[in-house]
């Protein structure tokens, strides 16, 4: 099947308010944001897209079959706790 682009963009509001969007983007969300509390941002980040991208492996293969718009929620989630993060004063998390 072929997708393009400019199909991508335009199903890409109604996919992210699907439940199971919303709840990529929470997760990823508060993974990031406890892996932040381990290791410096970058490492973080990438641990958290790594869970994800992992994520969708498995169900590419044993699942509902791999889904860009899950990824771009992870990828959303994590953004947010990034910001999030830098935002707050203090030195709670490593960055």
């Amino acid at each position: 099947m072929t997708f393009s682009i400019s199909q991508f963009c335009y199903a890409l509001p109604g996919k992210l308010r699907e439940e199971d969007k919303r709840l990529h983007m929470t997760s990823s969300f508060w993974l990031t944001l406890a892996a932040l509390l381990l290791w410096p941002a970058p490492w973080a980040f990438a641990a958290v897209f790594l869970i994800g991208f992992a994520k969708e492996c498995w169900d590419s293969r044993y699942g509902s079959g791999f889904c860009l718009f899950d990824l771009l929620a992870n990828l959303i989630g994590s953004s947010f706790a990034m910001v999030l993060a830098w935002a707050l004063p203090g030195t709670l998390f490593n960055s």
